[in-house]
């Protein structure tokens, strides 16, 4: 963006005049806020769908007997998920990508399609879970040629964990970044 604006000046007496030019240029500018930094689901899930000794607000689904186990879905220290809003002078795009596991289980795999998103409506289900975008460990589009200006968007995390997974902890970061087209 720039601004050009000319300014005529006048001094008495004399009749000259003099012109200031003033053009400032402001920058594109983008910040990305994350409302809560981390999703803690507890130390206790269970493929059975034990209840999550969690601070935060997690629900566990299970799909019947004979299933593979559960899912269990942060929806934040309040029950509203997260929020990632952007603000951003320009048109923008963003991808998201989770790291691959730093915990100890060694089955529990980001590859393995363990953690997903869902937005805007938390989860309510099992089935809702399976539906759910799973995390790549590569970047992966999440919003395309959004228009500038202030957007926010909730999100919520599935984990699933499964009868064959090996027992242990799970970790992973998520990134969320915006570059402007």
């Amino acid at each position: 963006m720039a601004l050009a604006l000319l300014a005529t000046l006048r001094t008495a007496g004399a009749g000259s005049a003099a012109l200031v030019l003033v053009a400032p240029s402001a920058a594109a500018s983008v910040t990305v806020t994350i409302s809560d930094s981390t999703a803690d689901f507890g130390t206790n899930l269970a493929p059975g769908g034990a209840s999550p000794n969690s601070p935060d607000v997690v629900v566990g689904f299970q799909d019947g007997p004979g299933t593979p186990g559960s899912y269990y879905v942060w929806k934040g220290a309040t029950g509203a998920g997260v929020t990632i809003t952007v603000d951003s002078s320009k048109a923008w795009s963003g991808t998201l990508q989770a790291s691959e596991n730093s915990g100890t289980s060694s089955s529990m795999t980001i590859a393995g399609g363990v953690l997903g998103w869902v937005e805007t409506t938390a989860p309510s289900s099992y089935a809702a879970c399976q539906a759910a975008a799973v995390f790549r460990s590569s970047a992966q589009t999440w919003k395309s040629n959004v228009a500038k200006g202030t957007r926010s968007y909730v999100q919520f995390y599935c984990l699933r964990i499964n009868w064959n997974d090996d027992p242990g902890t799970f970790g992973s970061n998520v990134t969320y970044t915006v570059t402007q087209g």
